[in-house]
């Protein structure tokens, strides 16, 4: 297809299943060039993946630590919302 004129290049769609076993494979240790034939697609478009991968890891663990932080401020409130309902229930 390479040089030929009037021939659109034919681009494949590949589902997100597909992808994370892709990478699931390579963070098995399996070679990425072994795996590549295997599958059909170029070592860049599974290095691709692998690093698009990594930025939602990423991305996921910040979000982790946001919650947590959220989480925790939010226990500190429900205590002193506790204690103050004890303050208030004992002089009524």
């Amino acid at each position: 297809m390479k040089g030929q004129k009037g021939q659109k290049r034919i681009y494949r769609k590949y589902d997100e299943n597909f992808k994370r076993e892709a990478v699931r494979q390579i963070k098995e240790g399996r070679s990425l060039k072994q795996l590549a034939t295997s599958l059909g697609v170029s070592e860049g478009l599974l290095y691709r993946w692998k690093s698009l991968d990594s930025g939602k890891q990423n991305e996921t663990s910040e979000e982790v630590k946001q919650l947590k932080r959220e989480l925790k401020q939010v226990k500190e409130d429900n205590d002193i919302l506790k204690k103050a309902l004890r303050i208030f229930s004992l002089s009524g």
